[in-house]
């Protein structure tokens, strides 16, 4: 056991941004990263691909809060309070920017990783400061938008929407543009239509579970992107360099440059100042449920993302404010929905699906990592057997069910799959009941590969 502790001689700290598309699990992945570091130096076996944890120089984690912010507190406790309910059940989305804090406090591995032999310090642990940085991964989907024109927009937002499934739920809106030409007179109901007919193509693209959806905040119910002076959206025909005063799409260009000017740059602004690393959540499991279209829908998402949040001296961050990230991990969410070996399957996927903007960022000389990852675990592995054979399964409780079942997910493919694979949906999974804690949350939380990540993440910072 360590020995005990009489101060703290050296401080470190690290900026860590946590985010992915609605529903991917980011506050799920929070609450089990600070409920495990804190239990972690009482039960390393908490985390024991964490090497500080496994090695036991862990010595005490607790949370902090900064000050004199003004963005929201990410809610530990009331988090907490749902997975201790009865039953326990999901807490709700990320909807806004917020931070939280932890501090740990480990011993140092010494040089070249050996523990120091003289002691000199041995009294004595690093304090590490992590502030947790917590966004919709909607937000991303708009910094494209500061390199393109609201012309260029256009096109390539009415390109995507005539094609397969968008065609149909766009058929109302754009309709309605057809009888209001871009350089017709520019009236504010006309705008006030057309953008609201505009957000409800986008909630109908969401519920098919297509994801490249600009601008973000569109999505938000409760977003100040409803009012009138933000009404706006892409028009057929915008192709003058700067639309002529007085039309629909001088209206609709201006409402874009505010947009951009009062949303998307102050977010990058603060990215750029907040972060050190970064984790992108994904659900591709949610996209091989939906289908062809919403696959490569989410993968063009990822891409465009990361085409605006490249890594390095190149990227959007670094040019306008000198922001910096060095490691990023893509994480492929609710690996506990399938058993073991399909778990290397999904990292596999995972990490095919971001060949290339994991190759840009190498090139940046920033670390990349794909892994899959279950913050709460909600089920087991087990055994099943299926027309005669035996298969691996897991087994859980629905939520809202009253008996756990046994639940084989099928195959999941490690390359993207060709299009015979589509013929039949990919297996529905069920949403299962997350794992009753400790009010406390002083006992940790199962999960499944979360140690690996903060190895990743934070290991070279806690040696």
């Amino acid at each position: 056991m360590p020995p005990k502790l009489t101060g703290i001689w050296r401080n470190r700290s690290l900026r860590l941004a946590i985010t992915g598309l609605s529903g991917s699990g980011k506050t799920a992945l929070i609450t089990s990263l600070i409920a495990n570091l804190v239990a972690a130096p009482a039960q390393p076996n908490r985390l024991p691909f964490l090497r500080a944890a496994s090695e036991q120089r862990l010595v005490g984690a607790n949370r902090t809060r900064r000050r004199g912010t003004a963005d929201a507190v990410f809610p530990f406790q009331e988090t907490v309070a749902a997975l201790a309910a009865d039953p326990p059940h999901w807490p709700a989305s990320t909807t806004d920017f917020r931070r939280t804090g932890l501090a740990v406090r480990f011993h140092s591995a010494g040089l070249f990783g050996i523990p120091n032999p003289f002691g000199h310090f041995a009294d004595r642990a690093v304090e590490m400061t992590i502030e947790i940085t917590d966004y919709p991964g909607e937000w991303l989907l708009d910094l494209p938008l500061l390199a393109q024109t609201y012309q260029d927009w256009s096109r390539t937002t009415l390109d995507l929407a005539r094609q397969g499934i968008r065609a149909a739920l766009a058929r109302d809106w754009l309709g309605f543009l057809d009888r209001h030409p871009a350089y017709a007179r520019g009236d504010a109901e006309t705008a006030q239509r057309a953008h609201d007919l505009y957000r409800e193509y986008l909630v109908g693209c969401r519920r098919e579970h297509l994801s490249l959806l600009q601008p973000g905040r569109f999505l938000d119910p409760a977003s100040a992107t409803s009012g009138p002076g933000l009404a706006f959206c892409p028009l057929p025909g915008a192709s003058h360099a700067r639309s002529p005063a007085g039309t629909l799409a001088a209206v609709m260009e201006s409402r874009f440059e505010t947009y951009k000017r009062i949303f998307v740059r102050p977010f990058l602004s603060q990215l750029a100042r907040g972060v050190d690393r970064q984790i992108v959540l994904v659900d591709v499991f949610r996209a091989l449920n939906a289908g062809e279209e919403a696959f490569s829908d989410q993968r063009r998402s990822l891409e465009t993302i990361l085409e605006s949040f490249r890594f390095g001296r190149r990227g959007l961050l670094h040019v306008l404010f000198g922001g910096r990230i060095d490691r990023v991990l893509f994480a492929a969410t609710k690996a506990d929905h399938v058993p073991a070996l399909q778990r290397d399957h999904l990292e596999a996927l995972i990490s095919h699906m971001l060949a290339v903007p994991a190759l840009s960022a190498e090139r940046a000389r920033a670390r990349v990592a794909a892994t899959a990852l279950a913050s709460i675990r909600c089920t087991e592995d087990g055994v099943d057997e299926i027309d005669g054979r035996k298969v691996d399964v897991v087994i859980g409780l629905p939520q809202g069910g009253d008996r756990r079942i046994h639940f084989f997910p099928g195959i999941v493919p490690v390359t993207a799959p060709p299009p015979g694979f589509w013929g039949d949906r990919f297996t529905e999974f069920p949403v299962f009941q997350p794992p009753r804690v400790q009010h406390s949350g002083q006992e940790g939380i199962p999960h499944i590969n979360l140690d690996k990540a903060l190895d990743f993440l934070l290991g070279d910072m806690l040696a």
